[in-house]
């Protein structure tokens, strides 16, 4: 292993000598890059069924196993790099999109402080090849050839290839194939989700971590508005139910206690459906994408915003609600009825938790689904641990902080909170962007005002009134000037997308930026800040000639969110350089400077 680069520069030599003398590697007698790699990199094929049946889908799993050491590069790669490509030869079986696995951010160091992050497969990667017999199809076997190729790195790069095969039968019935385990089945499951990438914060948690995370939210939701003030009175009622009984005290608050986790469990399995039956799971970068999915998530937001205002209860059944309040000393009521109450105290929950829950069910999303299962259930557990201690302790219910108004303010203002993020669902998409802002600043003003009148009483010392309200006024004129100023076009000069334009600009020569972008994501917008809003960015791609293309994925169906999918199968941010003649384009994903820019544009020209 330690003499390959040596072996490599030998070859790098000679095929610029050959080269040069209009020769190739066979002729001197060395192996070719191929050769070198394939010990690097190979690949099996396992068919999800051994016979299927006329007119029905069935899938291919191809194995990849790569070299310890070594990288693969995805094929959604990012910056400067060779993506992976997989070609299949079937017969008469139409071959679907390929179904590309999760990938991972690898970081490279370039020398002088520079890094590069690329996306990778690292020891095994699983695609998954979707095929369909046609209805005419005669009866028979069928071999499936596939062809993997791509780049391996490691302390220097090398063009892969290699191969693998499997046959199946054409027959009047499907068989499953007894090889597709289960593993098989949760990785087709997430790849069929649209390959979604691992979130940087969500890769460098372990699973320990994860759940620990997990944990850590559910033990938070007890301290929402929503949850905190009614603690102490289900905790009392229990002792009440309980009378002097220690043991049936204990029972019932493991009882309360397992309702929580009920709800949580129940949470879990509707995940468990939701990707088992429409084989994804939830990708909100995805489902985003869809304007109907915007405005029904506004409006849920707008109902939960109504709720946190006290426009309206969530009122719990009067059969939970009345535990422990009724006739006094009454021991009846039973263990079933005292889970229901932990239950509905989790769903009360939940309007006031929404960002901690969503933190946690983001990690689970990008876990396998029974480790993802647990995670969903860890919050119900890490919320149903302080009552499990508090019935053994009661005597800490006295410690806990005590309601007042404080928490009337704290639930109105996350309320507000809720506002703005509902109005940019509503407005994502739309093109008089201006309004969206004088609507948000009339939130901001209603805020203002809420802080001017809640946040003080009429008793209040003159101090305290003027430090507050001060502060009100403050916010409202200095964001009024940040939102209600024009804003001002980038300092890049960016064209609509138009396919007809990009094939005008290849034929005169030119190359074309095509900026993938999103009303739904805030990296873009960071992105339009620190890059595309530099004057030197501008200056540079006007001396190169580039055109400067805005995609535009908000809606699904718009043709750049088509380009995006059926081409480069990513998401945005994504900035891809397409050089005219056919040249290998050069992708810059998710988040990366002025100089990452600048230097995908020096390779784009050395490309032509």
């Amino acid at each position: 292993m330690k003499r390959l680069p040596v072996l490599l520069c030998v070859i790098f030599v000679a095929n610029a000598a050959a080269i040069g003398r209009g020769l190739d590697l066979d002729d001197l007698g060395l192996p070719s890059s191929l050769d070198v790699a394939a010990e690097h990199l190979r690949a099996s094929a396992v068919p999800s069924h051994t016979t299927v049946a006329a007119g029905r889908e069935f899938h291919v799993a191809v194995e990849v196993l790569i070299g310890d050491g070594w990288v693969y590069y995805s094929s959604n790669p990012g910056k400067i790099a060779k993506p992976a490509n997989i070609t299949v030869e079937a017969e008469d079986l139409v071959v679907g999109d390929i179904l590309w696995p999760p990938d991972r951010p690898y970081e490279t160091d370039l020398g002088d402080g520079e890094k590069l992050i690329n996306h990778v497969y690292q020891k095994r990667a699983v695609i998954f090849v979707p095929l369909t017999v046609p209805a005419e199809a005669k009866p028979g076997e069928r071999t499936i050839m596939v062809v993997v190729d791509g780049q391996i790195c490691s302390k220097v790069c090398i063009d892969v290839e290699t191969a693998a095969s499997a046959v199946v039968t054409v027959g009047p019935n499907a068989v499953a194939n007894d090889a597709w385990s289960a593993e098989l089945v949760d990785g087709l499951r997430a790849a069929m989700s649209g390959e979604p990438r691992v979130p940087s914060g969500a890769e460098a948690l372990s699973v320990w971590a994860g759940l620990g995370l997990a944990l850590l939210a559910g033990l938070i939701l007890n301290i929402m508005p929503c949850v905190l003030p009614v603690i102490p009175l289900r905790i009392l009622s229990l002792v009440q139910m309980a009378g002097e009984n220690r043991r049936r005290f204990i029972t019932l608050g493991l009882a309360f206690a397992g309702g929580i986790v009920l709800f949580f469990i129940a949470l879990a399995a509707a995940n468990i459906a939701f990707t088992t039956i429409a084989q994804q799971t939830l990708n909100l970068n995805v489902h985003l994408q869809y304007r109907p999915v915007r405005i029904a998530l506004a409006l849920v937001l707008v109902g939960l915003a109504g709720n946190l205002f006290g426009l309206f209860h969530v009122t719990v059944p009067t059969r939970l609600a009345g535990l422990g309040q009724g006739e006094p000393g009454r021991k009846t009521q039973g263990h079933l009825a005292v889970a229901g109450m932990g239950l509905m105290m989790a769903v009360l929950a939940t309007p006031c938790s929404f960002a901690i829950l969503a933190a946690a069910l983001t990690w689970a999303q990008f876990q396998p689904l029974a480790l993802a299962t647990l995670g969903i259930i860890m919050i119900g557990v890490g919320m149903a641990a302080p009552h499990a201690v508090l019935v053994a302790f009661p005597n800490l219910v006295n410690k806990l902080p005590k309601p007042g108004r404080w928490m009337e303010l704290l639930r109105e203002g996350m309320g507000l909170i809720l506002l703005p993020v509902a109005l940019w669902l509503i407005l994502a998409g739309s093109e008089d962007t201006y309004t969206g802002w004088v609507i948000a600043y009339a939130i901001v003003l209603a805020m203002c005002l809420w802080i001017w009148g809640k946040w003080v009483r009429y008793d209040a010392s003159l101090r305290r009134k003027l430090i507050v309200r001060g502060l009100a006024v403050m916010l409202a004129v200095a964001a009024g000037f940040w939102m209600l100023s024009p804003s001002r076009p980038l300092a890049v000069a960016f064209e609509p997308f138009n396919h007809q334009r990009i094939d005008d600009a290849h034929r005169n020569g030119q190359a074309v930026l095509l900026k993938f972008t999103s009303a739904t994501c805030v990296s873009c917008i960071i992105l339009d800040r620190t890059v595309y809003n530099d004057a030197q960015v501008a200056e540079e791609l006007a001396r190169r000639n580039i055109v400067a293309m805005k995609a535009d994925t908000t809606d699904a169906d718009s043709p750049a969110s088509k380009m995006l999918k059926d081409r480069f199968r990513g998401a945005p941010p994504l900035t891809v350089i397409l050089a005219p003649g056919g040249a290998r384009p050069i992708r810059l994903e998710g988040k990366f400077s002025k100089a990452d820019l600048l230097k995908a544009l020096d390779a784009a020209a050395e490309d032509r």
